[in-house]
């Protein structure tokens, strides 16, 4: 991990791309919660002023439903709490979809703007925030400083909006009590959408402006000093030869695999030089067995160790890229080299002093 203890000064060379997953694995990446605030705020102006006729609708039917009952029936301790029920199950059925909609914008904002980053660490409890005098000292901090001024700025700017807003409407209001009580909600309903666009508007501006802060302020904190760099570069450097070394490892494991599997083969196929299939035949098998195959350098060494094993070399180069591009390693041959193959395995079975018993193929078919 990177010196945290150095001082900005002595950063002065861009992070690279390990410095930055670090980051990401901390969960410290470029997030405004401004921006999504206003996307709430904007996706719930939308939500209420698509279903408003609805939602007064329904409001409506309760508040008369509640003062009709009134006429008939005695609110009291025994009845208080399913007439209460009644009216919160209406209310829940108005504010679920609302509550679902700021979730899902929520959640897609903060996912859309850490790149579908998740870091543990910063939802791990650190019981060490809640000693009184380290939180006393974190309420004086710069970070915590701009917070204030940003919310404070935020608080001026809906103010603001609201008074020129309202007061240039101030002067109609006497006049409502002329007009029928549809009207006046219609006329409040558009005065109130106007202000909230208008806020979003100007709180939009305000996330914008903290986004790019934040931006700057983490490339900020991921610039390392020369030395980090090189420390960096380092490890790099390591981690790419203990894989290198690991990579080896596995190729030689598996061409050690290879040539044991070689010397258990009835013959080996080549191309010559290039390709090497080893294939295994015994009598009753339904087809032959692609056991092994390599080029270059493994199919050299598969041959030396068929010559070390007695097991005889074939040439035949349009079979040897074939099987090696069609068949995998452990997989029976395919119907369409039966006859080729079978003339090979008859040919190494006479030169073992073995024989294929007549009309027999190597499938077991008539030959």
């Amino acid at each position: 991990m990177a010196d945290e203890g150095a001082s900005s000064e002595d950063r002065t060379e861009e992070a690279t791309p390990e410095r930055r997953d670090e980051f990401r694995e901390r969960g410290q990446v470029v997030m405004s919660r401004e921006l999504t605030s206003v996307f709430i705020l904007v996706a719930c102006v939308i939500a209420i002023g698509g279903a408003a006729p609805s939602y007064l609708k329904a409001l409506s039917r309760m508040m008369t439903a509640s003062f009709e009952s009134l006429a008939t029936r005695r609110i009291d301790g025994n009845n208080i709490i399913a007439f209460s029920n009644d009216n919160w199950m209406i209310l829940l059925k108005l504010i679920i979809p609302l509550f679902l909609i700021t979730s899902t914008v929520a959640v897609a904002l903060t996912l859309a703007q850490t790149r579908l980053n998740w870091s543990w660490e910063r939802v791990t409890p650190d019981f060490s925030r809640l000693e009184p005098f380290s939180g006393i000292a974190r309420m004086f901090t710069f970070q915590t400083v701009l917070e204030l001024l940003k919310n404070i700025a935020k608080m001026i700017a809906v103010a603001t909006v609201a008074y020129l807003i309202l007061r240039s409407e101030w002067v109609r209001v006497p006049e409502l009590m002329n007009y029928p009580m549809n009207s006046t909600w219609n006329y409040w309903g558009g005065i109130t959408k106007m202000l909230f666009w208008a806020v979003a508007g100007f709180l939009l501006i305000i996330a914008g402006v903290d986004y790019l802060w934040n931006f700057f302020s983490i490339e900020r904190k991921m610039k390392m000093t020369k030395q980090e760099v090189k420390e960096d570069f380092k490890r790099r450097e390591v981690d790419q030869n203990v894989k290198a070394k690991m990579r080896r490892m596995q190729r030689d494991f598996a061409a050690r695999k290879t040539i044991a599997v070689t010397k258990t083969a009835t013959v080996l196929i080549t191309n010559p030089t290039h390709y090497a299939i080893a294939l295994r035949y015994e009598m009753g098998d339904r087809a032959p067995i692609l056991l092994a195959k390599g080029v270059d350098f493994l199919a050299l060494n598969m041959r030396e160790a068929a010559k070390e094993s007695q097991i005889p070399i074939i040439e035949n180069r349009p079979l040897a890229r074939e099987l090696y591009a069609t068949v995998k390693e452990g997989e029976e041959i395919p119907d369409k080299f039966y006859k080729t193959v079978a003339e090979i395995i008859r040919y190494v079975f006479r030169l073992k002093g073995r024989s294929i018993p007549k009309k027999r193929g190597v499938n077991g078919a008539n030959s």
